[in-house]
């Protein structure tokens, strides 16, 4: 049976770098299910060069790439590129942005995508849900 694929918003990936007080926890545990093959990690190239920004921070250039190899060493990247770009233009919905990575989520298969922000998808067709939430589903809490 193939592992559950998840999309990790910008956010999740955030909390884990910058070590946030309120939701490193949980955004640690479900990247803990991707490394022990419980779930299949997913991110888009544009969440791994922001996720660059935030991790640089308080961090020498040697600690900043030892980072973004460890968190590439267990995420799939979904790539944009121009299709995205398209595809977000022609939908007009409210975030360019989420547009950009909802194409993304839907284009390499994923079943869920897990953000803090679940409000940046009213559109999904993929189940969002927060860390907590999808912990809770599959009882990895």
């Amino acid at each position: 049976m193939m592992a559950t694929k998840v999309f990790l918003d910008a956010n999740v990936l955030i909390d884990v770098v910058q070590n946030r007080a309120d939701f490193v926890e949980s955004s640690s545990k479900v990247l803990q299910m991707g490394l022990d093959g419980d779930c299949e990690l997913w991110a888009s190239d544009i969440t791994m060069v922001t996720v660059s920004f935030y991790a640089k921070k308080n961090r020498t250039t040697e600690q900043l790439y030892e980072v973004m190899k460890e968190l590439r060493s267990m995420i799939h990247v979904a790539s944009t590129g121009a299709a995205a770009i398209d595809w977000a233009l022609q939908q007009g919905f409210h975030d360019f942005e989420d547009a950009v990575q909802y194409y993304a989520a839907s284009h390499c298969g994923t079943t869920h995508i897990i953000t803090r922000n679940e409000r940046d998808y009213p559109y999904s067709e993929i189940p969002v849900v927060p860390p907590l939430e999808f912990l809770r589903l599959n009882n990895a809490e």
